[in-house]
């Protein structure tokens, strides 16, 4: 695959994304007007939830995944300078995750099947409480399934692009045999930083730096390649659950009982998986990309990059062990693992805070700076993260998450200011420094800064009155069909929020076909014309 074939790759996975991301934000605005007890003729109770639960896998999988493994096809090569390890393996993981996307989203929206993105556990049960369909469940399953086969495809490629040599490029002599073992063997070397400690013991300085000195975005992105793999592996595994105990409902009247899967193991497992989505994933694949196209914009070196390393080692472990704070208010969770949940939270904070640190050092060392539409995301993307890290921080509390933990405060500071002014930011800060390497046109600046305007603003305003009318009491995944009363204000203002979002993103979009047009938008799906 030549650099243009990636560049086609690249902008394909980011429209499409960028379709997913207009959709789940037109769910969210739906849910915003039920919420606010408008619709409600036309937007059942049950079509509520049905969206609830299409909503986050659209906008983490189809939004944030997609839009992420865009731009790592385009960016380790070109960090790398060598050719993606295999192009029938980008494009398996761009339909993969296409098809199993909209598989999801498809089941919620007909059949209304609402498990919620928890799917906890026993869900079999539900088939005879709300008339759920057992064929919904295995459909859903399955398109659940099918986005994890995807991301395994994608770390799967993304680890021979790094470890392995480009194909038709024979090793010298002198080096290593590139097999899986080999493959496996470096993940496990630099990621642990075991190269340094092997080459002070062998006393071969220079060892470091001809072999395993990988630039710190790449060592970034097979880092959090690794909580991409056991989290597919996780989810992808509920998926097959499902779709099993959907088909056993459909042969059988009484189907597979639910009381072969424990529900606290289940529900452990589930969090460990799911966990590593936004504590390993998000976090450290947006310091990748921060670590990345901060030091590009200002053409200087990352501040403290000898540490950072350690940093994404530490970001490891503790993403390994925070499954717990999620199982504060889980009377039966053994005591010992609640408070290994509170602990390793805290960790986190130390993390996230040094890579922001780096970052910010950076910045503050190039000075003057010329603030680019990229930086100027990247910069609001800090502030995302750190007011909805703090809250995570604040509900990671065993006496704080009972009052917390069922309300709109986990799900609008915490949850949606992190993936909204943190993460989106993030992707979009990429796609504004990228746009110009990918196109050979740039966007124009000041509707950029529109944009961020509209986008910063908006994700705050609705988050943080999310999370004030959560603090008053109002819960999370509950419709109040009987009036607001005293939430009604903050819903109002939430409301508010999310159509300034929406703004933004249409001044985006505006942006794009101003740039580009939409004929060759569309262009890029089409097969190349054959020349002579």
């Amino acid at each position: 695959m030549n650099e243009s074939e990636r560049k086609i790759l690249a902008l394909r996975f980011v429209v499409v994304a960028l379709i997913f991301f207009a959709l789940a934000g037109l769910e969210g605005i739906l849910m915003r007007l039920r919420i606010m007890n408008l619709l409600t003729e036309i937007f059942t109770e049950e079509h509520y939830y049905a969206i609830m639960t299409a909503h986050p896998f659209v906008g983490i999988y189809g939004w944030a995944y997609m839009a992420v493994m865009g731009a790592f096809y385009f960016l380790v090569p070109y960090v790398l300078k060598k050719d993606i390890y295999s192009k029938r393996a980008a494009y398996v993981s761009f339909w993969l995750m296409t098809l199993g996307v909209f598989t999801v989203w498809a089941t919620s929206f007909i059949t209304h099947y609402a498990p919620l993105y928890t799917l906890y556990w026993p869900l079999p049960v539900a088939f005879e409480l709300t008339g759920w369909s057992p064929l919904s469940a295995f459909t859903f399953g399955v398109g659940v399934a099918t986005i994890l086969a995807g991301v395994l495809v994608f770390f799967f490629n993304m680890f021979a692009t790094i470890f392995l040599p480009a194909r038709g490029n024979p090793k010298p002599e002198t080096e290593v045999k590139a097999t899986p073992w080999y493959v496996a063997k470096e993940l496990i070397v630099t990621a642990f930083n075991l190269d340094k400690l092997r080459a002070r013991i062998k006393g071969v300085p220079n060892y470091v730096e001809k072999v395993f000195n990988y630039p710190v975005f790449v060592v970034a992105v097979f880092r959090g390649c690794v909580d991409t793999t056991l989290n597919a592996f996780v989810i992808g595994g509920v998926g097959a659950l499902l779709a099993v105990y959907g088909v056993s409902y459909l042969v059988s009247q009484s189907g597979l009982a639910a009381s072969l899967v424990d529900p606290l193991i289940y529900k452990n497992v589930f969090w460990w998986g799911l966990d590593l989505i936004a504590d390993g994933n998000v976090l450290i694949f947006t310091a990748g990309a921060w670590y990345l196209l901060v030091p590009l914009l200002l053409n200087r070196p990352l501040y403290g990059e000898r540490v950072v390393r350690s940093v994404i080692l530490a970001d490891l472990v503790v993403s390994l062990l925070v499954w717990n704070h999620h199982m504060l208010a889980d009377t039966p969770q053994p005591l010992i693992l609640q408070i290994q949940g509170q602990i390793f939270t805290w960790g986190e904070l130390i993390t996230m805070g040094l890579t922001m640190f780096a970052i910010l050092m950076t910045i503050w060392l190039a000075r003057p700076v010329k603030y680019s539409a990229p930086l100027k995301f990247i910069l609001a993307s800090i502030l995302g993260y750190a007011v909805g890290g703090l809250a995570g921080i604040i509900q990671a509390n065993y006496s704080i998450n009972r009052y917390f933990h069922n309300t709109q405060w986990v799900i609008g500071i915490h949850g949606h200011i992190q993936l909204i002014v943190g993460l989106s930011l993030t992707i979009f800060a990429a796609i504004y420094a990228l746009f110009p390497m990918l196109t050979g046109k740039s966007l124009d600046e000041k509707l950029a800064d529109m944009h961020l305007i509209l986008m910063t603003a908006g994700g705050l305003i609705m988050g943080l009155s999310m999370g004030l009318a959560g603090a008053s009491g109002m819960l999370r995944r509950t419709l109040y069909p009987e009036g607001l009363g005293p939430f009604e204000p903050y819903m109002v203002a939430a409301f508010l929020g999310a159509v300034m979002m929406a703004a933004g993103f249409a001044i985006f979009l505006l942006n794009v076909l101003r740039t580009v047009g939409l004929r060759n938008l569309i262009g890029i799906f089409m097969p190349p014309k054959n020349k002579g």
